[in-house]
């Protein structure tokens, strides 16, 4: 069984396929109070997925600027600037959708991160 970020449940035969990211889960969870980490422990992970989103965002603007070159010089376009285009627009192709996904759930693990490491001083 697998879990969707909508809360639907679904097995092998469904026509859907899993979420990648659960970032409206882990809030949900962390808002709970059920979601707990040490203070130290969430800042080393937030850091990491600040990294992360840092990343992402480079290479999206790296694909948009990619795109604008492409369109800027039509057919005449200098060697090093077309493998800059082709390389960014394959690696774009495969990664987009998950890149834009990303920008959206990495920053709710980040948010649920910090209420997970602000839990760890709560009664349960």
């Amino acid at each position: 069984m697998d879990v969707r970020s909508e809360g639907e449940t679904g097995g092998a035969g469904r026509a859907s396929p899993p979420e990648r990211f659960a970032g409206d889960l882990f809030l949900q969870l962390a808002r709970r109070g059920w979601l707990v980490l040490e203070p130290a422990q969430a800042q080393r992970v937030i850091g990491e997925l600040e990294r992360t989103l840092d990343e992402v965002r480079s290479r999206l603007r790296k694909l948009e600027l990619s795109r604008k070159l492409r369109d800027a010089s039509g057919d005449d376009v200098a060697p090093d600037v077309d493998r800059l285009v082709v390389d960014a627009v394959f690696a774009g192709q495969l990664n987009s959708d998950s890149w834009e996904r990303a920008l959206v759930e990495l920053p709710k693990y980040i948010e649920a991160l910090r209420i997970a490491g602000r839990n760890a001083g709560r009664p349960r």
